[in-house]
């Protein structure tokens, strides 16, 4: 790749080169170079860090994943752009084949690429080293990408010898933390701040004593953490969806991980209760820079008419407003069937992210990209 304006991710001509780290001692092996890169990066988040990638290559990877780390490196040897893969074997259309998937989807949200300010660039690298080896793989499933994004723009026609599939992945909810808290409860309809109030009132006057608890040291931490557990197990016994809980090796992932961000500041345990009656609403929260990630949220089923998992998670919005964060990101809050206020309704934006999915026709997909397309021409 020829670049020839000034650009502050390489400052040569010369094309940045890709290589793939394959195993737990590759990892470790990087280490240094990766942290680095964090450190400088523009680009990525707490889902493309070193430390996340070696624990969920530890304890999430399931039987016969493999790691297929991409590593993007200038003409001076300095790593520029880490893609952090892994490759598992899927059952599609009768076949067996060679999946590519991200690891930061396995426990994260919107992963994309580390890099530093010329994403693009990375990017552009890391396809065309995928296009050199694609020998390795037969499908590259990319997902919840950003609008605009380079494979959204680059690859949804990826050129000959692959196919790609686009479609809508998750919904984003953030809240842009500019100006104050006062003045974005200002900005709800009357009858939604009406319901909140009802609702602490009504929990307050059940649970004397009601708080909440915060634990954000590596020392506090895991105990907080085994008393969200102990809520979600209340969910799991009603069917209350995907839990942490409801997996060991989800478990394991966190226990390592949680006092690890810990110690830089960057994790907490929210819980909402009273001495007397313990929890009643559960919340993991992460920092990311100047971005808040409020995750899995939970509540006592007995105490679903409350809403607590709203009120714990407004009481982490509200606490976002007076801090330096720019953004508070909202993932997977449970709350209580038919409850009459949602959590959208206190956050003003959302981001429909996409999925995409490359097809590698120079294996046994082919005949099957045929057929999908010769249907698709006599639907047409």
């Amino acid at each position: 790749m020829n670049v020839s304006a000034p650009a502050p991710l390489l400052s040569t001509a010369i094309e940045p080169s890709v290589s793939v780290v394959r195993d737990a001692d590759g990892l470790s092996a990087l280490r240094t170079d990766w942290e680095a890169l964090e450190r400088r990066a523009v680009h990525g988040g707490p889902f493309v860090r070193w430390r996340h990638v070696q624990l969920a290559a530890r304890h999430l990877l399931g039987p016969g994943d493999e790691l297929h780390v991409l590593t993007v490196r200038a003409d001076d040897e300095r790593l520029i752009g880490v893609l952090p893969l892994l490759r598992t074997s899927e059952r599609h259309y009768g076949m067996t084949l060679k999946v590519l998937r991200q690891i930061g989807i396995l426990e994260g949200d919107r992963p994309g690429v580390l890099a530093l300010d010329d994403a693009d660039a990375v990017w552009a690298a890391l396809w065309r080293h995928l296009q050199a080896t694609r020998a390795d793989w037969q499908v590259l499933v990319l997902r919840e990408l950003d609008p605009g994004s380079w494979p959204l723009r680059e690859l949804a026609e990826p050129g000959p010898g692959f196919q790609a599939e686009l479609g809508d992945d998750v919904i984003s909810t953030f809240q842009p933390l500019t100006g104050t808290w006062p003045a974005h409860l200002s900005r709800r309809p009357e009858a939604l701040r009406e319901q909140r109030l009802q609702a602490r009132q009504q929990l307050a006057a059940a649970m004397p004593g009601l708080c909440v608890a915060v634990a954000d040291t590596p020392q506090d931490i895991l105990a907080a953490f085994d008393r969200y557990l102990a809520l979600e197990a209340g969910l799991r016994e009603q069917g209350g969806g995907v839990t942490i809980g409801g997996d060991e090796r989800r478990v394991a992932f966190y226990r390592e991980w949680l006092p690890r961000l810990a110690a830089d500041g960057d994790a907490a345990v929210w819980l909402l209760g009273s001495v007397e009656q313990g929890e009643v609403a559960g919340l993991l929260r992460l920092r990311s820079s100047h971005i808040w990630i409020e995750r899995h949220a939970c509540f006592d089923p007995a105490r679903a008419a409350h809403t607590p998992s709203l009120l714990l998670l407004l009481e982490a919005l509200q606490h976002g407003f007076a801090t330096t964060a720019t953004e508070s990101r909202l993932v997977n809050l449970r709350e209580p069937a038919g409850a009459a206020a949602s959590a959208m309704s206190w956050y003003d934006d959302c981001l429909q992210t996409r999925r995409l999915s490359v097809w590698n026709l120079h294996s046994k997909l082919a005949p099957v990209a045929f057929l999908k397309g010769l249907g698709r021409r006599l639907r047409g």
